[in-house]
């Protein structure tokens, strides 16, 4: 059986659905805040429950596979030094670690790219340095995680999540579901600073993909970040949303106090062991797009 976490979130949605698609429902458990129906799931209480949880509830045995996708995410780039909400990550992850789970083989642990300082070109082997309370408490995840496994004889997978999109983060406040938002409402569009940063967004189902993989990935390979190798710059992400909606609609170009990095990757790690080729982005903007204006409508 698979345990996962964070099942009511953004990648989780897509995550279970994909696992109980390919494993089975019964198969399945998510540890989630919301019940989920059609599946098997127990309620974690803000992650309050005692080591015995799932042996009270009769699954403790069955459980082999971990996927720690369960975290306080940022919706906004304010949020990401609020300490007290990131500091939920490292509880969380102390409970599950600490859990009565006897036959537990490997845990997959979705981590982030804020882990890393800055670079011109981001690898694993970048300098890992967060510049956020967020960053720091997810490689203090990762740090755990490891340790556990070392302690217990037992598999891990870190997974370094860059920027996702796709149907489902409408929630966020992020460039892609804030433009698409407006050009469902006829709005005008909005670019922060010169438009010039460039960034590496990653399709949801890509993330979900390389994840499965994990679970029977054997070699012991390192961290892995799950990030785009193919950049483009806000002003051409924006235009071609425009270009998807068949719209024509104004551009404001809004001051910025700071300017923006560079997010660029080499993810031919990601492609060797976990991903053999990405979604284009413009096939999967439309579907972005075509699914939050079905949604609207």
């Amino acid at each position: 059986m698979i345990l996962l976490t964070g099942a009511s979130g953004f990648i989780g949605k897509h995550l279970h659905n994909a696992l109980i698609s390919q494993y089975g429902a019964d198969n399945i458990l998510a540890l989630t805040s919301n019940p989920i129906n059609g599946s098997n799931y127990l309620l974690h209480n803000n992650y309050q429950f005692e080591p015995g949880y799932f042996v009270e509830n009769n699954y403790a045995d069955a459980i082999k596979i971990v996927i720690h996708a369960g975290a306080y995410t940022p919706k906004n780039a304010s949020q990401a030094n609020n300490y007290l909400k990131c500091n939920q990550n490292i509880h969380s992850t102390e409970k599950l670690l600490s859990a009565d789970l006897p036959n537990l083989q490997k845990i997959i642990y979705l981590s982030t790219i804020d882990v890393y300082g800055k670079a011109t070109v981001i690898s694993e082997l970048s300098l890992v340095e967060p510049v956020s309370f967020y960053g720091y408490s997810k490689l203090y995840g990762e740090k755990m995680i490891a340790a556990w496994a070392s302690e217990k004889h037992r598999k891990f997978q870190i997974l370094r999540v860059g920027h996702v999109y796709g149907p489902g983060e409408e929630d966020y406040q992020k460039i892609i579901p804030v433009t698409i938002k407006n050009l469902i409402n006829k709005q005008p569009v909005q670019i922060w600073g010169s438009g010039n940063e460039i960034r590496s967004f990653i399709y949801v189902k890509d993330i979900v993909e390389a994840v499965l993989n994990a679970i029977n990935l054997n070699e012991d390979v390192g961290p892995v970040n799950l990030a785009s190798g193919n950049p483009i710059s806000i002003a051409e992400l924006v235009n071609e949303l425009i270009r998807i909606s068949g719209r024509e609609i104004t551009i404001e170009h809004v001051s910025a106090n700071v300017a923006g990095r560079d997010l660029i990757f080499d993810n031919s790690k990601l492609k060797k062991w976990l991903l053999q080729s990405e979604t284009a982005l413009d096939k999967g903007l439309a579907e972005e797009w075509h699914y939050m204006n079905r949604s609207d409508e």
